[in-house]
């Protein structure tokens, strides 16, 4: 296993040339040492130049065949990367399991542009997916130095193309909502790197695949109430409602872009109105801290 300058040496002479490949490159080799050295806290090679070539060669070059997309995928799934270290906090594990966290949607890309995976390696996909988020416990979005964590961000996107694969059912649809509720009723942080955004995208495929009714989403909505008013310690209770109440305001304007917003507008603003700490209060002002 070649070490992190080597690699970085020679993604940089790829970058120079937009990541175009030479006979002499061959990614059965170089790809599991990019693998390897995903996690690096070096923000330029693990961002700008791991991430940025993998995406390269799948969304530009069509470099990737199908079999290495597969291996790449029952790579990133195992222990060594998206369960690397999991239930670790504000450690440089992170960085591992994020960034193959985001190679998902690659794949998944890859797919629905011209299927390859089984409808079994899909649902292991949900499946997998899930269980990281019930179990990562590192929340931070940019990290001083070492550049971008953004774990949850990353698995929104995840998530997102992960909706839009046909192979999905609106059984699985149901547990994607279920997951994203979960996420934003956090109180362990409050998100402020675009979590929220990235999640109502996930959202919004999840709507767009019109496999659900629209009144089991709206019931999806009025649910957020529930954690938030069952949570009366603070700061926990402010900080649930500060990530529910910005979720669902921008999935209120996305839809809205979208001209699906009168669709949603009910629920959505009787929610907020329930979860707000000033609902009623016209122009006075809060007497507390």
């Amino acid at each position: 296993m070649i070490n992190e300058s080597q690699i970085k040496e020679k993604l940089q002479e790829l970058a120079k040339n937009e990541f175009r490949l030479s006979e002499n490159d061959d990614l059965s080799k170089l790809i599991p040492e990019m693998l390897y050295h995903i996690g690096s806290t070096d923000n330029y090679l693990r961002d700008d130049l791991i991430y940025s070539a993998i995406a390269t060669w799948v969304l530009d070059h069509n470099a990737i065949s199908h079999e290495q997309l597969r291996e790449i995928l029952q790579k990133i799934l195992g222990d060594q990367h998206i369960f690397y270290s999991i239930g670790e906090r504000d450690t440089d594990s992170v960085f591992r399991r994020s960034f193959s966290v985001l190679l998902l949607p690659l794949v998944l890309i890859a797919h629905r542009s011209q299927p390859f995976l089984s409808k079994t390696e899909i649902i292991q996909v949900k499946e997998k997916l899930i269980q990281y988020l019930k179990e990562e416990k590192d929340l931070r979005g940019f990290v001083s130095e070492k550049g971008w964590a953004h774990a949850i961000a990353h698995s929104a996107d995840s998530l997102d193309d992960l909706a839009q694969c046909a192979e999905i059912t609106e059984i699985d649809l149901r547990e994607i909502l279920a997951a994203i509720r979960a996420i934003i009723s956090t109180y362990e942080v409050v998100y402020t790197h675009g979590e929220d955004e990235r999640l109502v995208t996930a959202t919004i495929a999840v709507i767009k695949r019109s496999l659900l009714p629209e009144l089991e989403i709206a019931q999806w909505i009025r649910s957020f109430e529930t954690p938030v008013l069952n949570t009366d310690s603070m700061p926990q209770g402010i900080m649930m409602r500060a990530n529910i109440k910005n979720f669902l305001q921008s999935l209120y304007f996305r839809l809205d872009w979208e001209q699906m917003a009168d669709r949603f507008a009910i629920p959505i603003n009787q929610t907020l109105q329930k979860i707000s700490l000033f609902a009623g209060q016209g122009g006075e002002q809060s007497a507390h801290s």
